[in-house]
């Protein structure tokens, strides 16, 4: 396996956009990687793309063609892919593995969504047979009920407070208003985060993360081509992806076997140590640690599952 190197990144604020399609997103972050890099749309030899069904263009699974027909035809492959809220994750897995193994040297990872409004719908489809209408439709569970049932369990577990969730929260909206691509740049102090709206006790409103717009956009590539590029590369160490697995603390479906231990993610956790493997490194050479915090619950329940403390 080669290096491989991140040469430029980009993307599209975050927020809601109606008048922006999807592929206009991409095209911002694709955009801005690319003179990140240094690079023309020409010197791209292959495009991973994560795709959302619930975006405009040719549909759910080719986001990427929708990119490289509005960027230029240039005849270049493209693999779409979808994995929900792990999408832009495994597009960078593949993208990571098309370099490493030698298939290309310069590819391009984007990904881009334009979400609807309300409780994201799982499934989509009316289909009996179907868990996740099941679990939405029948059993009565979106996704921040389903959250807050983790969080519940949790605070009956380990004692965490109301409190404890808020100050998350507030940490969170104040990095936010340095980040000039953040949905909402304005702190909350701790009152206005307990006195928001309860959406399902005991997550509130500023508490959950808002539906938005959005695109991100990566060039990876060669040792080779990095060095001629630039003389301090960001190498990455690592880039894996996993799936629930039986000793998860919930089933992957309506029903499933008993845990044998209290993470509540399985597929994470094992992506993560599969990481650090391949890395050679540890939880304690970390100096930085950026997660999925749908809500603020995951801020203190993926550290944990991962070993991190």
């Amino acid at each position: 396996m080669r290096e491989v190197a991140v040469l430029g990144v980009g993307m599209h604020p975050f927020g809601k956009f109606e008048e922006k399609s999807v592929t206009e997103l991409c095209r911002t972050a694709v955009e801005a990687a690319l003179q990140d890099a240094g690079m023309q749309w020409r010197e791209v030899q292959a495009v991973s793309a994560a795709s959302s069904r619930f975006s405009g263009g040719k549909g759910w699974g080719l986001n990427g063609n929708d990119v490289v027909e509005d960027m230029g035809s240039t005849g270049i492959p493209v693999y779409n892919l979808s994995a929900g809220c792990a999408a832009g994750g495994n597009a960078f897995n593949v993208g990571y593995a098309l370099v490493a193994g030698g298939i290309y040297d310069v590819v391009l990872v984007v990904g881009g969504e334009k979400m609807p409004k309300g409780f994201i719908q799982t499934s989509g489809v009316e289909e009996e047979t179907d868990p996740e209408f099941r679990r939405q439709r029948c059993v009565g569970v979106p996704g921040p009920a389903f959250w807050a049932m983790q969080c519940r369990r949790r605070m009956h577990d380990y004692g965490t407070t109301e409190e404890h969730l808020a100050k998350i929260s507030v940490k969170a909206h104040k990095n936010s208003v340095h980040n000039p691509n953040a949905r909402f740049r304005k702190e909350f102090s701790m009152e206005e985060v307990l006195n928001s709206p309860l959406v399902c006790d005991p997550l509130r409103l500023y508490e959950i993360c808002p539906v938005s717009d959005g695109a991100a956009a990566a060039l990876i590539c060669s040792a080779d081509v990095a060095r001629k590029r630039t003389s301090n590369p960001v190498w990455v160490a690592s880039s894996c992806v996993a799936t629930v697995g039986f000793e998860g603390g919930m089933p992957g479906g309506v029903a499933g076997m008993i845990p044998q231990r209290k993470v509540q993610h399985s597929d994470a956790a094992a992506a993560v140590a599969n990481a650090f493997d391949a890395a050679g490194v540890a939880p304690g050479d970390l100096d930085l640690v950026e997660l999925q915090d749908n809500t603020v619950y995951y801020e203190l329940a993926f550290p944990e599952d991962w070993g991190l403390c």
